[in-house]
């Protein structure tokens, strides 16, 4: 009788965590609107080096490198200007590890209405074999743990 009720409550917690996997998978890629931009993950990339460009990209052609033991996340982002946004600052984005640990990008958003629609990437300096937890910019969130296959 206990082996049968131990293998009923192992089941019921797969369907669970596999429901949780699924609406965390159907969360990456969709917009979340932020002051009128509208905000999509499109990609985290691992890098040794990376170029630094604005974002809506300009000319600034710095790089960044790596040290022993460290990588970069790239995380790539569509922006696209909706009819409510109205000029304004917009914070630098902060990633968020699994374990809560957040991280900085030398990336800043510079005029974020100057373009109707932009793509750009953040990177972040992190320790070899860091796994990306969510993206944040001020107050939205955008999950990236379904997308980080590391």
């Amino acid at each position: 009788m206990k082996r049968t009720v131990f293998v009923a409550v192992l089941a019921a917690a797969a369907a669970a965590f596999t429901a949780v996997a699924v609406a965390t998978a159907d969360q990456a890629g969709k917009p979340t609107n932020y002051k009128g931009l509208d905000i999509t993950v499109t990609g985290i990339e691992r890098a040794m080096n990376v170029s630094l460009k604005d974002c809506p990209p300009g000319a600034n052609s710095v790089r960044g490198n790596t040290k022993p033991g460290e990588e970069f996340i790239v995380v790539n982002v569509a922006f696209k200007v909706t009819p409510a946004y109205k000029e304004t600052m917009i914070k630098k984005p902060v990633l968020v590890d699994g374990a809560g640990k957040t991280f900085n990008t030398s990336v800043s958003i510079i005029d974020a209405g100057s373009v109707p629609e932009y793509a750009c990437s953040f990177p972040f300096r992190v320790p070899d074999g860091t796994k990306a937890g969510k993206l944040q910019i001020d107050t939205a969130t955008l999950d990236l743990a379904a997308l980080d296959k590391k």
